[in-house]
């Protein structure tokens, strides 16, 4: 009886840490910290259809080739549900390892799959993926951790689908929907955070302001349905062409932005140049026809421009990009306090 009390106290223990995590990664951290104290296993995996991701926690020892098998396994199971995906190479594979075992019983290098519990994790008849645990001990599992686990299972699903709903909402309010660049709200967050870091820090921030070159004929011509295909396209290069801390968003219309932290002049100028030559050299499909277009692009930069607020950053790169436009357009131009 005490026994049971005090697995019961470990469950609830287990459910209370899984039911305050934010974030996939940190659900199975937090439910793979706690249930070696409730149960013997060599792995524990979440398989999160959302993300196509297994995410495996195991004992250090545990060798690449039981991993392997656990994770095939748990794909294979996943599958005979009815979902997808149903082959592990379509499956990104997050491995942790923790030492969930005494340094003598550390794993055999040739152990294989003995035994595994494989649950559903299932929410409004919704599957939303599978939760096992593994061993390479027989019979490792009855039917009480059965019992255990699925009331473990049910928990973890509920904050899975909870993580996921909240995901969605958050990437309606930040994402631009058609092109998948941050949208502008999200740009005035992440400016107002750049500018005070680059204000009282004295550290140089950029930004380039970029606008598709006589995208109204391209509307005109051959309608918003290839208007937006380009716009996507467009979007597409920018986001390739800039640094990993960089913030590419869609300010309005044909018109982007791009906040570019910790770059001077001259790295700014080779981006929005490296921006400029891309897009020129695109053929790009509208319509029945390939066509080339070009972009024209401002630039302002902290400190070299005397910027006092995020507002005189925009209104300077606005500034340079009407020069660019009015020089001919398909170029690049630093704003001229002149």
């Amino acid at each position: 009886m005490r026994l049971i009390f005090k697995n019961l106290n470990i469950l609830r223990s287990i459910i209370n840490t899984i039911n305050t995590s934010f974030e996939i990664k940190e659900i199975v951290e937090s439910a793979g910290n706690n249930l070696p104290n409730l149960f013997e296993f060599s792995a524990f995996g979440v398989l999160w259809k959302a993300e196509s991701t297994l995410y495996l926690y195991q004992e250090e020892s545990c060798p690449s080739s039981f991993t392997q098998e656990v994770a095939r396994n748990m794909v294979r199971v996943f599958s005979i549900l009815g979902e997808e995906p149903n082959d592990l190479d379509r499956v990104t594979l997050q491995v942790e390892k923790r030492k969930l075992r005494p340094s003598h019983m550390m794993m055999d290098p040739k152990a294989t799959l003995k035994s595994y519990l494989t649950l559903p994790l299932a929410v409004e008849e919704e599957i939303i993926g599978c939760v096992s645990l593994n061993s390479d001990q027989p019979n490792a599992f009855d039917a009480q951790d059965l019992q255990f686990f699925s009331v473990i299972g049910y928990q973890m699903a509920a904050t899975l689908k909870h993580f996921q709903r909240f995901s969605s909402v958050k990437t309606m309010a930040i994402y631009d929907t058609l092109t998948t660049l941050y949208n502008r709200g999200y740009l005035e967050e992440r400016l107002i955070i750049e500018a005070q870091k680059s204000f009282y820090g004295g550290i140089a921030l950029s930004l380039v302001m970029v606008d598709i070159d006589h995208f109204k004929k391209v509307n005109d011509t051959f309608g918003h349905t290839e208007g937006d295909k380009v716009l996507k396209e467009i979007a597409s290069l920018l986001k390739t062409s800039v640094r990993k801390k960089d913030t590419v968003a869609r300010y309005g219309g044909e018109e982007f932005i791009l906040i570019l932290p910790e770059a001077g002049l001259d790295e700014a100028s080779m981006i929005a140049e490296r921006i400029r030559r891309l897009v020129e050299s695109t053929l790009f499909e509208v319509g029945q026809a390939r066509m080339n277009l070009t972009v024209s692009l401002g630039i302002s930069n902290f400190p070299s421009h005397h910027a006092r607020s995020k507002e005189d950053l925009v209104k300077m790169a606005d500034q340079a990009l009407y020069d660019a436009k009015r020089g001919g357009r398909n170029r690049v131009c630093i704003f001229n306090p002149a």
